[in-house]
């Protein structure tokens, strides 16, 4: 018996030990946490607590240390976690219960948020945090007399509680009672007058009032109250900058590195104000001040890379970027901004990679789906540049530079409507820019608005009265309007703001010799000679315009004087061999025409438009193989090129006994160039050779809406209407092809096919 007692003694004292043992653990691990937390050692606290709960998972003190550590650490939803443990564990605990209750508030939670505040209330009827947070919820239901009364019972009991002060003001102004909301926070700064971030919220108030003067006198007397913390002379120099007093910016900035002890940051600043007042001496001074304070402070590096790399000194940025990222490879704003430089090498699929390699890590930076957008448009991928601009701007709806990039793409596509669009979007961001309104009033111009056109262009010739572009845009618009004489007078309006202005040198002969004064538009290009006598590509361009004048004057030996003139100063103006190729035409030398159009493509391969052009050349001298080569050739470049893709398919259709491959061009060209009555007449060819005669049908007769005179067309009509066994319709059809032209190449046949549908 006494050795069962004694052994049952040796038990409970091994438990007790056992337990003593891990109340000690337990105690210390949370000291030890305690102390890291104290210390700022955050990541270290975390360590200590959760080992702390791996001894004891209900240990409710830990997780509250766990929770306020994991704000420390940024990990709100983690924080959020451990309060619901906590109240999983207690749910009578009053912390656990107001810091879920903020965080249901701050998630739109507000039914349960409200919940949670009652009870602690029920509790602690005075509890003034549950009051705050059950005013703020009345504040976000825009219940203001009931969020009003709460800060005021808050009030009631602890008089100088300035949060409540500021929720009032905030409210008072929602309102519009702008005395009120400014007593409020006037008192705030009463009870803490060296309190910096309560004269702030004053200061916003005034901003929003514009009330300049105020918000100057706010920042005196914050420099007055703290006159050795840096941040007041910083605030006071912004305000300054902002107001465009450089000189006092520069004095404020100056007092606040003054003050700065080992802080890095008003060298930045004072750095920054030198950079954006162009003294670059200045700037690299105390960018190079602030390194030398942190010398292994890589943002300090990186900034100073960023200023060589606005310099355009590139070799120096790409020093200071490879040392940085030899000792920390994946600094993401390094790595963004060697993008930027490579993107400006035009190296853009080098840029590519590093920028989708960096949006793993940062998927939701705007600037970076920026610049993607910008390598992809330079790599010439418009849709993956549209899409990454577009990711950017649902980022930030902000971003002026993503929306000009679309505005602009869009405008290159010829989607108007969405080039309008965006370039509005712009504009409501930086009202004044001039870029914005032009590329808007392009885009009127693209959706037939000539008077919003005109509107906008007017504006910006009133801001801006020395800039030719809008002059010329609005020459363009009087044009399409064919308003020849208002045309002329704004071309000659941007011409004589610069006379080498290109475009409008070009539009102004171009006018001249629609009203066919001739002698008047060769006397203009031999003074443009002059003006670009330094210039040969331009001397080129201006010679070539003279030839196509003589054209117009049927003087074609002056005219290859003139080409002859053009290919002697810049012999790779591609242009140059177009005219000389129309002149031969001119005097009916298709040979030639087809020898100036190889010598285009010897210089430029991949121009699409003189493979279309060799390939009718060549269709006309009935080499029809030949012809089709320069087609496919043209599509190849450009595969939405719809001229190219009907006289292809017209080619498989009626020579090559291709018809499905005929059908799936006429298609293409179809829905690329809807309104074309020589597509629709190929479409409906296509439908002929297919057995689908009603459709032939209709598309024949919405060619000839367009074209009623055209006998290929009214003769493809008939044949289709004998198909469909429409005897009357398809001798009317076959007689009119006839009656307008006797000759066309299926003439014989239509004649034949009467005879048997009359016999």
């Amino acid at each position: 018996m006494r050795v069962v007692i004694f052994f049952f003694h040796v038990m409970i004292a091994v438990i007790l030990i056992g337990c003593q043992s891990d109340l000690e653990k337990k105690e210390s691990l949370l000291k030890k946490a305690n102390e890291y937390y104290e210390n700022s050692e955050y990541k270290k606290a975390e360590i200590e607590l959760r080992n702390t709960l791996q001894i004891d998972p209900n240990h409710i003190p830990a997780y509250h240390l766990l929770a306020k550590n994991m704000l420390k650490l940024g990990d709100v939803k983690g924080a959020f976690s451990t309060y619901n443990k906590i109240l999983q564990i207690d749910d009578q605990d009053i912390e656990a219960n107001l810091k879920a209750a903020g965080f249901l508030v701050l998630g739109k939670q507000l039914e349960q948020a409200m919940e949670k505040v009652v009870f602690v209330l029920e509790k602690e009827p005075e509890n003034i945090e549950a009051m705050l947070i059950k005013a703020q919820i009345f504040m976000q239901k825009e219940v203001y007399d009931k969020a009003l009364a709460d800060f005021q019972s808050v009030l009631e009991i602890d008089s100088k509680n300035i949060p409540a002060m500021q929720n009032m003001a905030r409210i008072h102004a929602l309102e519009n009672d702008l005395n009120a909301a400014e007593k409020l926070l006037l008192k705030t700064i009463e009870i803490e007058p060296k309190n910096l971030k309560n004269r702030l919220v004053l200061i916003g108030l005034y901003g929003n009032l514009r009330d300049v003067q105020k918000v100057e006198d706010q920042l005196k007397q914050a420099v007055e109250e703290t006159p050795d913390d840096f941040n007041v002379h910083i605030l006071l120099g912004n305000f300054y900058f902002g107001q465009k007093k450089n000189d006092l910016a520069e004095k404020s900035y100056l007092t606040a590195v003054e003050h700065a002890s080992n802080e890095i940051n008003p060298y930045l600043v004072t750095g920054n104000f030198y950079e954006r007042t162009n003294n670059k001496e200045k700037t690299l001074e105390f960018y190079e001040k602030a390194l030398e304070i942190d010398p292994e402070n890589i943002a300090v590096k990186n900034t100073i890379a960023r200023f060589h790399y606005t310099q355009r000194e590139i070799e120096s940025a790409k020093k200071i970027i490879e040392e940085i990222l030899s000792t920390r490879a994946g600094y993401s704003p390094t790595r963004l901004l060697k993008s930027e430089i490579l993107i400006f090498e035009t190296n853009f699929t080098e840029a590519l990679t590093i920028l989708t390699d960096l949006e793993k890590d940062e998927p939701n930076s705007p600037r970076l789906h920026y610049f993607k957008g910008l390598a992809y448009v330079g790599n010439g991928n418009s849709d993956q540049a549209k899409l990454s601009l577009s990711k950017a701007i649902e980022l930030n709806s902000d971003y002026f530079k993503a929306r000009m990039l679309l505005s602009d793409l869009y405008l290159s596509e010829r989607s108007f409507e969405l080039s309008e669009n965006e370039a509005t979007r712009a504009l409501a961001l930086v009202p004044g820019d001039y870029r914005a309104r032009l590329i808007r009033a392009r885009a009127y111009m693209g959706l037939n608005k000539p008077e919003l056109a005109q509107g906008d262009l007017i504006k910006l010739i009133e801001e801006h009265p020395d800039n030719p572009t809008a002059y010329y845009q609005l020459g363009l618009v009087f044009l399409g309007l064919e308003k020849i004489d208002d045309a002329e007078t704004y071309f000659t309006k941007a011409y004589d703001k610069n006379n080498k202005l290109i475009d409008a040198f070009l539009q102004k002969i171009n006018i001249l010799v629609l009203k066919e004064n001739h002698e008047k538009a060769l006397a203009l290009c031999d003074k443009q000679l002059v003006i670009y006598k330094e210039e040969e590509t331009l001397q080129a361009i201006v010679q070539n315009l003279a030839a196509e004048v003589y054209i117009a004057k049927n003087e074609f030996d002056q005219a290859r004087e003139r080409l002859n003139s053009a290919l002697e100063l810049d012999p790779n103006y591609t242009k140059t061999y177009e005219t000389l190729a129309r002149l031969s035409l001119s005097e009916q030398d298709t040979e030639d025409a087809i020898k100036q159009y190889q010598t285009i493509l010897e210089k430029n391969p991949n121009s699409a438009p003189s493979h279309m052009i060799l390939g009718t050349l060549y269709e006309s001298e009935q080499k029809y193989e030949t012809a089709a080569e320069h087609y496919r050739k043209a599509l190849e470049i450009f595969p939405e090129y719809a001229a190219a893709a009907n006289n292809l398919a017209y080619h498989y259709l009626k020579r090559a006994d291709n018809v499905e491959e005929g059908f799936r061009l006429a298609r293409l060209a179809k829905e690329k160039s809807p309104n074309d009555p020589g597509i629709m007449d190929t479409l409906g060819l296509a439908y002929y050779q297919k057995g689908l005669y009603g459709n032939a049908v209709q598309h024949f007769l919405d060619s000839l809406k367009i074209i009623p005179k055209h006998p290929l067309v009214n003769y493809h009509l008939g044949m289709a209407y004998h198909k469909k066994g429409d005897k009357e319709k398809a001798l009317t059809s076959l007689k009119e092809a006839l009656n307008l032209d006797d000759t066309f190449p299926e003439a014989d046949n239509a004649r034949q096919i009467i005879q048997e549908l009359e016999k």
